[in-house]
């Protein structure tokens, strides 16, 4: 699956020369985790999430008006295109032991994927199939008929049709193929 079902696309740029208090609102206003961060000439040259305000100001007793974002942003940021896969853009993350990379076409900044972001989605996908598969809806996991069960714990195969019992596979595939086919 590509990086692209699991990013963020609501991105914040914020100057360099703002403050991590204007960080922090703008996190808090958005419902971000982090926001990136621009030199004057608009390029991207960081990122400052929650985890560097807590370990990089708050943990140090240092006021969040008084530092500029610069200061406290990890640089460089790593970026990736949104058709990579969401394995490959992992092991990304733990080779360069971040959690964050931002996702971007040529010069286009598309979002910024997170470890979390990518374990809420699949937590999220793996509900709903599991939701799908215990509501009324038709969703078809497995034909009973092209399937069978061991009969207790003898290793006896049963036919799904005339319930048959079986001790070898082959022959209960050639039955079911001359009988209920």
């Amino acid at each position: 699956m590509p990086v692209s079902y699991a990013m963020n696309s609501d991105v914040i740029i914020l100057e360099q020369s703002r403050t991590v208090a204007d960080a922090i609102t703008a996190m808090k206003d958005n419902l971000v985790r982090s926001i990136l961060v621009s030199d004057r000439g608009e390029q991207i040259i960081g990122l400052v999430s929650k985890t560097d305000v807590l370990f990089k100001v708050v943990a140090i007793h240092k006021s969040p008006a008084k530092i500029m974002i610069k200061e406290v942003m990890s640089a460089p940021v790593i970026s990736i295109p949104p058709e990579m896969s969401i394995a490959d853009a992992l092991s990304v993350m733990e080779k360069h032991i971040i959690r964050q990379l931002v996702v971007t076409t040529s010069n286009s900044v598309l979002g910024i994927v997170s470890r979390d972001g990518i374990m809420t989605k699949m937590e999220k996908a793996a509900m709903e199939t599991m939701n799908a598969a215990t509501t009324t809806s038709s969703l078809c996991i497995l034909n009973p008929f092209a399937s069978t069960q061991l009969k207790d714990k003898k290793a006896m195969l049963i036919c799904p049709h005339c319930q048959t019992e079986y001790a070898d596979k082959d022959v209960l595939s050639k039955h079911m193929q001359s009988t209920h086919s």
